[in-house]
């Protein structure tokens, strides 16, 4: 059998090289950037054809799931790469086994016009992917079409993060989530894993906006540690509320 002539730090070395000079696709290191990532030192730099089937060969299959309203999505896990990912950052050292630390949670819509986009809350069209990190750095990402409910399946999408995260000897200290994780099965599974873990739910409209801060602790007990409410001025005088 033939030798690859490229290997796959050689395809992720050139994808992160392409990103920090100012690229948007394969393309552009044919077009625009191989003379100069070939004068690294030792750097070898594949084709865009390359640069493609690596990332093809690394990805997974779709998997389908159906929400409470049975509606169908296609979300996307892949297990390997958060894997990977979490790696790289104790390899490089950016995170350290055995230390704690706080675990963000939060969905973030990626907009792009592909032909697998689909309308987002923001009337835009793109991806909606979730997206657990620790500080600045990104732990664990699942894909999810633009028009899925954040609430969709939370849950499991919540148990592969942490356990992304526990397998790879990082401890959790608390866990931070917004009013998309306020859901009855969510809270369980923060719950169940024993984290301190604090939920801010903020709604706002024309009238009021609150604030909720909500401690989920080991035994399943909420504790309010606050709740806060403003109501605009114009409420206060026709509603003599204080």
């Amino acid at each position: 059998r033939k030798e690859a002539k490229y290997s796959y730090s050689d395809i992720f070395r050139t994808w992160c090289n392409l990103f920090h000079c100012g690229g948007e696709c394969a393309e552009d290191v044919q077009v625009h950037l191989r003379p100069i990532l070939e004068q690294i030192p030792d750097n070898s730099v594949p084709s865009p054809d390359t640069l493609l089937l690596g990332i093809k060969e690394l990805a997974t299959e779709n998997t389908e799931v159906v929400s409470t309203g049975d509606k169908v999505y296609q979300f996307n896990i892949n297990d390997k790469m958060n894997d990977l990912m979490v790696k790289s950052l104790l390899l490089t050292g950016q995170l350290e086994a055995g230390q704690s630390y706080d675990f963000d949670y939060d969905n973030q819509i990626i907009a792009h016009d592909k032909y697998d986009a689909t309308r987002t809350y923001k009337k835009n069209t793109g991806y909606f992917p979730g997206i657990a990190s620790i500080g600045v750095h990104p732990v664990y990402i699942e894909n999810r079409p633009g028009n899925a409910n954040v609430k969709t399946d939370q849950a499991a999408t919540l148990k592969r993060a942490y356990g992304v995260i526990e397998r790879n000897g990082l401890i959790i200290n608390r866990s931070r989530f917004d009013a998309g994780s306020y859901a009855k099965d969510i809270v369980d599974v923060i719950s169940d894993l024993q984290y301190l873990s604090q939920i801010i739910n903020t709604l706002s409209n024309s009238i009021r906006k609150i604030k909720i801060s909500i401690f989920v602790v080991k035994n399943h007990s909420i504790i309010f540690r606050y709740l806060w409410v403003n109501y605009y001025y114009h409420y206060f005088r026709r509603r003599h509320v204080c």
